[in-house]
Formats: C-alpha cells, structure tokens, sequence
C-alpha cells in the first residue's frame, strides 16, 4: 500500500485494485490528499485532486467483482524533493429507502501513500540534538536530504562512557509515533530513559534503516 512515482515518464502511473468482498454491490470514489507533518509527528493533509488523474473517480463494484483505479500524477515535473500523498478508495454510504428501519450503516476507508520521487532523491538522517526531559530523553532529528524517510526500522543508540543501550523495534516505533519524516523536516521524539543511564552525558547515534517500497 506505500509506492514510489515518478514525476514524469511511464514511472508517473499505476494500478491499484479494489476486490469487493461483499454479497451485495458497493459505491466507491477516489480521493488524492497532499500529507505534511511537523516536528511532533502530527500529520496534516490539504486536497490534491489536480495533482492526480484518478480513473475512474467513482465505481460501482459488483459483488465479489474487483476495481482497477488507475493513478497518474500530473503536478510539477521539476520536483527538487520527493512529495508525499494519500489515495484514498472512498466508500459512499447507500441511500436506505425512506420506509426502511432505522440501522446503522458501516463504510470502509482505506489509503495507499503515493511518493512522487525525482530520480536520484535520497534521505539523510542526522542527531541534532538529545535533551533530558524529565524521566524521557528529547531526541530531535533532520532529513537534510531530499527523500522522504520512513523510521520505522531505524534505532538510537545512547552512550556515555562504558553505558551503552539501544532503543529499536517495537520500543523504538512506540516512541516515535509517525514513521514518516519528509525532506527538510525535523522530528522530535521522547525516548523512555534505559534504568541505568547516567543522569548527564549521554550522547544518541540515531542508525537510519532506509526502508523503501
């Protein structure tokens, strides 16, 4: 459900496939969102229709039948950095008969994260700074390349003098929240403080996994 586009060229497209698994036909639409996040992980989106040719932009699915949504992007060619979107398959809520029951309908959404990468884009990852907070470590990292960065597989690495203690897997991700950090962006992330860390001193070597479709 994550893949990379091309700005432009036969990269630019391509195909997802919608299954209706259901025993009655569904309404379906095709939304195209630009993401953002900031420096705490939180994401913000903005309509990107005209940036994305979605064809077709509604469907009936027959039951047990499957959609093809083709996905073409047609913004800005000249990309200097990769930009990151949603397209989001929309299921539209039937319209009940007016001396139906009363009842309670239940729709899907589902999004697939669609990056626009100009050839050679590549992230880099740098420790800016780690700050003690409390009973946390504040941890504030940058992408100074011009790829987005996916975190997810990536981990810390605290050290000071003879300590030394590695903050990965499934406690890494809990910290970290939103996996993604886009090209110029920095992130800040309290890191639980390992029981034996000194109380001054530490350093962090973040480790960036670089995890791509």
């Amino acid at each position: 459900m994550i893949y990379d586009l091309k700005p432009v060229g036969q990269g630019a497209s391509t195909v997802i496939r919608i299954n209706n698994t259901n025993a009655s036909p569904i309404t379906v639409e095709f939304v195209a969102e630009k993401r953002a996040f900031d420096e705490h992980g939180k994401e913000s989106r903005q309509p990107a229709d005209a940036d994305f040719i979605l064809f077709p932009p509604q469907s009936i699915v027959p039951a047990g039948a499957t959609q093809a949504l083709r996905v073409q992007y047609v913004g800005a060619a000249d990309l200097a950095q990769s930009v990151m979107y949603n397209i989001t398959v929309k299921q539209v809520p039937v319209q009940l008969p007016a001396n139906a029951a009363n009842g309670v309908q239940f729709v899907f959404n589902f999004s697939t994260v669609a990056n626009v990468v100009p050839d050679g884009a590549k992230a880099q990852m740098e420790t800016v700074s780690l700050v003690p907070s409390g009973n946390l470590l504040r941890l504030t990292i940058h992408n100074s390349g011009n790829k987005y960065a996916n975190l997810s597989l990536s981990s810390v690495t605290l050290q000071s003098g003879t300590f030394n203690a590695t903050i990965k897997d499934e406690e890494w991700r809990k910290a970290l929240g939103a996996s993604w950090i886009l090209p110029g962006g920095s992130r800040v992330i309290d890191l639980p403080k390992p029981a034996k860390a000194p109380a001054a001193g530490l350093s962090a070597k973040f480790d960036f996994v670089d995890v791509t479709p």
